[in-house]
């Protein structure tokens, strides 16, 4: 399937054969296809519709200056739904793309039946991302980082060094901005979605009313979005979500994670049908 919103065509991939349809964004660094682990598992219960965000994959190529916030995402997804002939639809993200996702579900509400998340960013969203997409003087630091990532890289050492983030999380950090093309990979994709910022008084409102289902899933070794923390904040912010972890790290687009959610998945099934007997 591809759209065409302006000057952008998104083009999207397509697996399952479910009568619930999603729509599947990825993680930072990503393509779409990273949702083929979970073809299986959610094909017979899902159409799912994975998309490369921008500057990934297929979209790899776009023109700069791309913001993906409220009106944007609106005519994105009014264009979907008519293309699917649809009136709502679920989203899926993992990592960045759950934030997306979150975001989406604030904007359109009426337009998103339920949301999956997967190690999901945006569980609150980082103080240090507002600051340096979203203010003058962070936006002017941040895009001065692209040809001179000095300082950005003494922080992270010094950051690791202090134990305030784990040394797995620092090298990951190292490695995403270790070229001047994936710093500007970094900087054009952080600024694109730098309005994807969820409201969670409305999704809660939406979960109360029914209208909204959200499952959350969790790597409980995950360094990058950290578990303990992370599931806090749900159940303090978002009551009546439905929590998965496993025993896993942030990686949870792979083989191992379909096996263990699905392992899951059965499991609370099982024990929502004994409950019944």
């Amino acid at each position: 399937m591809e759209i065409k919103i302006g000057d952008h065509h998104w083009v999207f991939n397509c697996f399952g054969n479910g009568k619930r349809v999603l729509l599947a964004f990825h993680g930072y660094g990503q393509d779409n296809t990273w949702f083929r682990h979970h073809e299986d598992l959610f094909g017979k219960e899902f159409t799912v519709y994975a998309v490369d965000l921008a500057f990934h994959g297929l979209h790899e190529q776009f023109s700069k200056g791309l913001l993906f916030d409220s009106s944007y995402s609106e005519k994105w997804l009014r264009e979907i739904l008519k293309t699917l002939k649809l009136d709502r639809i679920g989203l899926m993200g993992y990592s960045i793309g759950a934030r997306k996702a979150l975001s989406m579900a604030t904007w359109h509400p009426d337009l998103i039946s339920e949301l999956w998340l997967l190690a999901p960013d945006g569980l609150p969203v980082s103080g240090m991302y507002k600051l340096l997409t979203n203010t003058k003087a962070g936006h002017l630091l941040f895009k001065s980082f692209i040809s001179s990532p000095g300082f950005s890289l003494g922080l992270i050492k010094l950051l690791e060094k202090l134990h305030i983030i784990h040394n797995k999380v620092a090298n990951f950090y190292r490695t995403e901005i270790g070229s001047q093309s994936k710093r500007q990979k970094l900087f054009d994709t952080w600024m694109a979605y730098r309005k994807a910022q969820p409201e969670f008084r409305i999704l809660q409102e939406r979960i109360n009313n029914d209208r909204l289902s959200i499952t959350c899933i969790l790597g409980k070794e995950d360094r990058v979005i950290p578990c303990a923390r992370t599931k806090k904040f749900v159940l303090r912010t978002l009551i009546g979500t439905n929590i998965i972890e496993l025993d896993l790290g942030h990686n949870l687009l792979s083989d191992k994670g379909a096996r263990l959610l699905e392992h899951q998945l059965f499991f609370k099934q099982e024990s929502k049908l004994g409950g019944k007997k």
